[in-house]
């Protein structure tokens, strides 16, 4: 169950930026709060994944954490059904062999040889999308990774405090599907190479908290298009917005999403502040 939920952690992680209204302080961390609340709610950008060599939750997250009562993610991992559900999706109706040109069936097969001592008949009853996700956790250079909202989930759970998700799994992937048609998630594929070298960046960035330089990394029209970022970023931020003022009335929460929401027009952060709240970095 565990492998399962790294490997839906990378098929729902968002590797992209936006057009950013202003530079941000450097921070993953900031307190939400306003006159009508109660107490102040937190808002935590995150990398999804990380080698376990660079992972950490910094003392003020912990701090943060032990100020709400919620831990309300992307989406809820600690739904067992709701994992098991997803894992339906990441099995393909058809054979990879049956979708893919003879060029691509044979790149993709010295692809998987290369980077996982795999073959491409040793996957082809998985989904396009499942096997990107699997190619691409190869982009980070370590054998141990740790997966930041499965690490928040232990202890949310050793303080009994409940776990919500803004939006469902399946609901989730869905979106990845339309971000990312068969065309551009081959795009995807073929640019196995930049991968690592934009992780490798986006990891420096992250543990540096310099989060506009990060998103400055990623937004690279190779990663990136207008629909991916519509599907990805704009569309599930607004969404999101939609529903936390109500969750940091009844009670204070910390949100934890990946970093990509938190700038930029469309960014939650800056979506905060437009409905009147203050949102500032914690150092």
């Amino acid at each position: 169950m565990k492998k399962l939920i790294v490997l839906i952690g990378f098929i729902v992680s968002s590797f992209i930026g936006n057009a950013q209204e202003k530079t941000l302080e450097n921070s993953v961390l900031w307190k939400i709060e306003h006159k009508d609340l109660a107490k102040p709610s937190y808002l935590l950008g995150t990398i999804h994944i990380l080698c376990e060599d660079d992972f950490s939750i910094p003392e003020k997250v912990t701090k943060a954490f032990n100020e709400t009562e919620n831990l309300i993610l992307e989406v809820d991992l600690s739904d067992t059904k709701a994992l098991m559900e997803a894992q339906q999706k990441m099995i393909s109706s058809g054979k990879l062999t049956e979708e893919l040109s003879k060029e691509q069936q044979k790149y993709l097969d010295n692809l998987l040889k290369k980077e996982m001592n795999m073959s491409l008949k040793m996957v082809d009853n998985y989904s396009l999308m499942t096997v990107y996700t699997l190619l691409i956790q190869q982009s980070l250079s370590c054998s141990t990774k740790k997966m930041y909202e499965f690490e928040l989930i232990n202890l949310a759970k050793a303080q009994n405090k409940k776990i919500k998700g803004l939006e469902t799994l399946n609901g989730q992937l869905d979106f990845f599907a339309k971000a990312y048609p068969k065309d551009f998630l081959w795009q995807q594929i073929e640019l196995h190479e930049a991968y690592k070298v934009m992780f490798q960046e986006m990891v420096t960035n992250y543990k540096n908290e310099n989060i506009t330089a990060l998103f400055d990394g990623m937004n690279d029209e190779r990663f990136l298009n207008k629909n991916a970022e519509y599907w990805m970023l704009t569309y599930r931020n607004k969404n999101w917005i939609e529903k936390m003022p109500a969750l940091m009335k009844k009670q204070p929460n910390l949100f934890a999403v990946g970093a990509a929401h938190l700038v930029g027009d469309n960014g939650v952060i800056h979506l905060l502040r437009k409905q009147g709240y203050k949102v500032t970095p914690v150092h």
